[in-house]
C-alpha cells in the first residue's frame, strides 16, 4: 500500500498535503483553475480548458498513473464518472445534496438531466466519505452505506508557534477568514456585531458568493474591516496574530478555519446546532442576534471565559481529530476502493452527455 498513488481532483481546504503528510500515499492535485489561496500542492495539475470533453478525456489521459481518484465536488466526480476510472467521492462542503447544486433559474429539462447525472456518478463511486454525520444524511437517500471520516487538521502548521504581524490595531481584534455566504449565517453574525456593547475590530477576508457578497456589504458593521484572502502559508501568522475568531453561525460542524484556529491557541466563536460530535466545545445557545452579541461581549471582556475556552476547545481537537485514527480509516477506504470489483457500467453515451453538460454550462 505504500506504493498508492492518488490523484484529488479539486482539492479543498489543502487535503492533498495532508494526506501526504499522513498517508504512506503519492498524491497529486488537478485543479480547474489556478488560484494562490487554494493552489497550495506542491506540483499541481490545471485543467487547461473549460470544455467538458477535455477535462474528461484529461483524466483518462491519467487514468494509468493513478490508482484512485479521489473527488471534491460534484462535478469534478461526474468528470471522473465519464471517464471511467476508480474514484471516490469525498464531502466537505456544505452543499452536500445534488439538488442543491442546481441553480434555480434553470430549465425544467436542464435540472433533472444534471440531477440524474449527479445521481448516477454518486451510486458509481467506489465509496463515499462524508466529513460528518450533518453531511451523511442527505447522502443517504442516495446510498446507504456512506462513510463517515473527520477531516484532518495539519497539526504541524497550526501549533501556536508562527511568527506574528502587525496587524495596527489597538482593540480586540477578531479574524474572520470564511467565504460570506448566506447559508454560513453571516447576515445574522454581522447583525449581532452591531448589537455588540464591547469595543473590536474584525478582519474580515473580502469573498464570497458574488450577489449576496455585493447585498451584505451594503450594511457592513462599521468594526469590520475587509481584507484581501489570505494564502494557506500566511494564515498560522494570523491566527497567533489575533485574539479570537469569529466564526460560523449555520453549519452544524466546525469548519477548517475553526480547527485551525483551535491549535492555534486562540478562543473559537463558532455555533453548533447538531454537534461535530456529541461533546464539543462550541455556542449552542441561539442564532438570535442579541444572544450572540452578549456571547460575543463575554468573549471579548472576560479573559477567564476566553482562556476556558482555548483549553476545552483544545483538549477536544486533539481527542476528535487524532491524525492516527483518521489515517487508519482512510487506509481502510483505499484497501477498499481498491478491492471493490463491482465496476458499474455508464448508463449514459458519452458524447450525448457531454452535450448536455455543454447546455447546462451555458
Amino acid at each position: 500500500m505504500s506504493s498508492l498513488k492518488i490523484l484529488i481532483v479539486n482539492d479543498f481546504a489543502s487535503n492533498a498535503s495532508l494526506f501526504e503528510k499522513y498517508l504512506p500515499c503519492k498524491v497529486d492535485v488537478i485543479y480547474f483553475d489556478k488560484h494562490e489561496v487554494i493552489t497550495s500542492s506542491k506540483n499541481p495539475l490545471f485543467f487547461e480548458k473549460k470544455q467538458f470533453t477535455y477535462q474528461v478525456n484529461k483524466i483518462k489521459e491519467l487514468s494509468n498513473n493513478y490508482d484512485l481518484f479521489l473527488c471534491f465536488g460534484w462535478l469534478a466526480a461526474a468528470i471522473c464518472y465519464l471517464a471511467n476510472v476508480n474514484y471516490i467521492m469525498y464531502f466537505v462542503d456544505v452543499y452536500i445534496d445534488p439538488e442543491q447544486r442546481i441553480r434555480k433559474k434553470m430549465s425544467y429539462l436542464k435540472k433533472k438531466l444534471l440531477l440524474d447525472l449527479y445521481k448516477e456518478t454518486l451510486d458509481c463511486a467506489k465509496i463515499v466519505v462524508s466529513a460528518h454525520k450533518y453531511h451523511t444524511i442527505p447522502l443517504k437517500k442516495y446510498r446507504n452505506d456512506v462513510k463517515e471520516i473527520f477531516p484532518y487538521v495539519d497539526f504541524e502548521m497550526f501549533n501556536g508557534k508562527a511568527k506574528k504581524i502587525n496587524l495596527n490595531h489597538e482593540k480586540f481584534i477578531f479574524f474572520s477568514p470564511q467565504r460570506l455566504e448566506k447559508i454560513k449565517g453571516q447576515h445574522i453574525l454581522w447583525q449581532a456585531i452591531k448589537l455588540a456593547k464591547s469595543d473590536f475590530v474584525v478582519l474580515q477576508t473580502d469573498w464570497g458568493s458574488k450577489e449576496y457578497l455585493e447585498e451584505i456589504s451594503k450594511n457592513k458593521p462599521e468594526c469590520v474591516r475587509l481584507i484581501p484572502k489570505i494564502k494557506r502559508e500566511d494564515m498560522a501568522s494570523y491566527y497567533v496574530s489575533v485574539d479570537a475568531l469569529l466564526g460560523c453561525i449555520s453549519p452544524a460542524y466546525a469548519p477548517g478555519i475553526e480547527r485551525e484556529a483551535i491549535l492555534s491557541k486562540i478562543p473559537v466563536f463558532c455555533y453548533s446546532p447538531i454537534g461535530f460530535t456529541d461533546n464539543d466545545p462550541f455556542y449552542t445557545k441561539s442564532k438570535d442576534s442579541k444572544d450572540i452579541a452578549e456571547y460575543i461581549d463575554r468573549i471579548v471582556t472576560d479573559k477567564e471565559f476566553r482562556n476556558n475556552l482555548i483549553s476545552e476547545q483544545s483538549a477536544w481537537i486533539k481527542n476528535t481529530f487524532d491524525s492516527h485514527k483518521l489515517s487508519e480509516k482512510w487506509m481502510d477506504v483505499f484497501k477498499g476502493a481498491l478491492g471493490n470489483t463491482n465496476h458499474y457500467k455508464t448508463k449514459i453515451k458519452f458524447k450525448f452527455i457531454c452535450k448536455i453538460l455543454k447546455i447546462l454550462r451555458n
